[in-house]
């Protein structure tokens, strides 16, 4: 019978066989070309629908651990008014001198009487609270640069001694988001904002922001 596989033949296929090794082994440990793209993440928008300071905690051990209060409380705000928050509550704590009287604010999201979501957060002697900076102004709602939305007074004092601005919208392209925005307990909205400041808690990277509308809100030049 006619030999039909010779030496030779085997030797071809081993030989294109190697190649293909060869091949493969050079061109394996190549990753594929991807952009270094950081993600951009939207914060969360948390609607503010109450805010006031904080007399005491009828839980001394009070806090918030991973986002979540982690044991019920009362917030005393005089001495008939309290609010309850119950373990498990999405929350931020941003006070230092939590615990000592009338030295933080909280913020809350409610749902009818229910908290849903809330913020604690330093408080000024005046009644005012230093917030991060406005995103954006629309339809009498501000939203801050972390997601918190609350109404605004219809003029916001403006606090620049080195800057005169004519509108917000230039207040925001010339700063980003390098100013405060300043809410009064007692008017129950922004009445404010203060040039070349932030909160400590602020976003450390800038978050895009959408267009501000060009009905921004008037300012006055206070400061």
């Amino acid at each position: 019978m006619r030999q039909i596989f010779s030496i030779r033949f085997f030797a071809a296929v081993a030989a294109v066989a190697g190649l293909f090794l060869l091949l493969a082994l050079t061109l394996g440990d190549d990753d594929p070309v991807v952009p270094d793209l950081a993600p951009v993440t939207t914060p969360m928008p948390r609607r503010v629908d109450f805010v006031d300071w904080i007399y005491e905690s009828t839980t001394p051990e009070f806090g918030v651990t991973d986002g979540r209060a982690d044991a019920d409380t009362q917030f005393v705000i005089d001495g008939s008014r309290r609010l309850d928050v119950k373990r498990g509550t999405l929350g931020e704590q941003h006070c230092p001198e939590f615990g000592q009287i009338v030295r933080c604010a909280f913020l809350v999201d409610l749902l009818g009487e229910g908290v849903v979501w809330f913020a604690i957060v330093p408080m000024n002697a005046n009644r005012t609270v230093d917030l991060p900076a406005i995103d954006t102004l629309d339809q009498g709602i501000a939203t801050l640069v972390n997601g918190w939305q609350m109404p605004y007074a219809p003029i916001l004092d403006r606090i620049c001694a080195d800057f005169d601005f004519v509108s917000y919208r230039e207040l925001r392209n010339t700063l980003g988001d390098d100013f405060t925005a300043v809410y009064s307990i007692d008017e129950q909205r922004l009445v404010a904002v203060e040039c070349g400041r932030r909160v400590a808690y602020a976003p450390s990277v800038p978050v895009p922001s959408t267009t501000v509308p060009s009905t921004s809100v008037p300012s006055s030049t206070a400061g």
